[in-house]
């Protein structure tokens, strides 16, 4: 499963009392209400369900890693994967070396 950096840092050094939104892609055999079902468990809220499978919820930081241990998961982004702005696209794009 593909885990972006900003989910990994956020993994590694959650901060108390702060709220993340997430992108959780199914994969192809993952049932959403199940996903669903679990995802709430772990104290999410599904916010909207997106196409392509995908779901966007929000979580408080301690509980994102419990997030990227259910099974039925292709991926874990932050809500920033949707967004474009002038630097580009989303958390993930990286440019090539500028020097």
């Amino acid at each position: 499963m593909y885990v972006s950096p900003a989910v990994r840092s956020i993994q590694r050094h959650p901060i108390d009392g702060e709220m993340a939104t997430l992108l959780v892609r199914l994969d192809d055999a993952a049932d959403v209400e199940t996903v669903a079902e679990q995802i709430r468990e772990c104290g999410g809220t599904i916010e909207q369900r997106l196409e392509f499978d995908a779901l966007a919820i929000t979580v408080d930081h301690s509980a994102v890693a419990s997030i990227c241990e259910l099974d039925g998961l292709s991926a874990v982004e932050t809500d920033d994967t949707l967004t474009m702005g002038a630097d580009g696209a989303g958390e993930d794009v990286r440019l090539g070396d500028q020097s």
